[in-house]
């Protein structure tokens, strides 16, 4: 059922990861558009904030605590006053305390047991394999708005704030992304280094991303590395600056992580190495994104989830992931 066809302020409750932020972009794109003159806010966790800046559809951002009691969440989310709120989090908590924050109307998917906290429940489509989440997304704003919309790959706001990390590097630049939620998701070091080595001979400047804590993890490829690796862990890189850096690399080269959506949604050539999850969770239409996989073989029926071992990460070789990043680098220079 759609939500009303006329709101005043609408509330879109945020995923809790980057990567499905980003996945996610599709929902207030179109509800600005279904609701060009509602007031739109962001709802999303504290860490998370600096993703929204530069958005331009949602008119005010509200940081909310949800491992906080549902009271106080609660509490806060009622002091905005809007009158109809998108759930994007599938969690029964979510929808409670929009439930006791009052608000009026509550549009989300029927799951975990919460259909009766929302008073516009949308049903789950029944997939036989792995779909793209940005498509889940999709399917909700379209069945919440009454649209009828096709997938489109993602975009996010404008950083206007100037960040010169990169500066004193030669171009083409090269990003590595080692870390990842999961240890499972991560390429082993020494085979990012095996790239860098590769790619600095072809006159490419290799860097490593990440958080302050990864600072090991990426030590781990510099010591390994024959060529130089500049880590760039230590540096004022923040989440609101992160898409600003990403948007000056040549070509990132990372594991199924947050950085990796943001490169995509900036246009950044990406490559991406996937094991054991499986990629057609997070995959998009686009020449600019590459998917490396671990069992390029595995049975369409099959799902990188389920076989750990045969889709091990470290199955891939740095040979492979070389040889498409060769073509990018090539095509910079030019």
């Amino acid at each position: 059922m759609p939500l009303p066809e006329t709101l005043n302020h609408l509330l879109i409750l945020m995923p809790s990861w980057v990567g499905d932020v980003v996945m996610s972009s599709c929902v207030w794109k179109m509800a600005r558009r279904k609701y060009p003159n509602a007031k739109i806010t962001g709802v999303i966790r504290p860490h998370l904030a600096p993703l929204l800046d530069g958005i331009t559809e949602f008119d005010e951002v509200l940081p909310l605590d949800m491992k906080s009691s549902v009271f106080t969440a609660a509490k806060q989310l009622r002091s905005v006053e809007g009158d109809a709120i998108v759930l994007l989090p599938n969690s029964f908590r979510s929808a409670l305390i929009a439930r006791l924050a009052k608000v009026p109307v509550r549009g989300g998917y029927k799951r975990d047991r919460r259909s009766w906290l929302l008073t516009d429940g949308v049903i789950v489509l029944q997939q036989h394999k792995p779909t793209p989440t940005s498509e889940y997304y999709l399917h909700l704003a379209n069945e919440l708005f009454g649209m009828n919309e096709k997938p489109t790959l993602p975009t996010m706001g404008t950083c206007s704030t100037q960040i010169d990390v990169l500066n004193e590097f030669s171009k083409p630049i090269v990003l590595f992304v080692a870390g990842a939620s999961k240890s499972e998701k991560r390429w082993a070091p020494d085979k990012f280094a095996k790239v860098a080595d590769a790619l600095s001979e072809l006159g490419a400047t290799c860097c490593a991303i990440g958080s302050p804590d990864e600072h090991v993890l990426v030590q781990k490829i510099v010591d390994a590395a024959q060529a130089p690796v500049h880590d760039l862990t230590q540096e004022e890189i923040t989440l609101g600056t992160l898409q600003a850096v990403v948007q000056q690399a040549s070509v990132m080269i990372t594991n199924d992580t947050g950085p990796r959506h943001l490169a995509v949604a900036s246009g950044t050539p990406t490559i991406t190495v996937y094991g054991p999850t499986d990629y057609r969770w997070t995959k998009y239409d686009c020449s600019h994104d590459i998917p490396v996989l671990s069992d390029p073989f595995l049975p369409e029926e099959l799902i990188a989830n389920s076989n750990p071992h045969r889709c091990d990460i470290n199955n891939i070789p740095a040979s492979d992931v070389i040889a498409i990043a060769k073509q990018f680098i090539y095509s910079t220079s030019s």
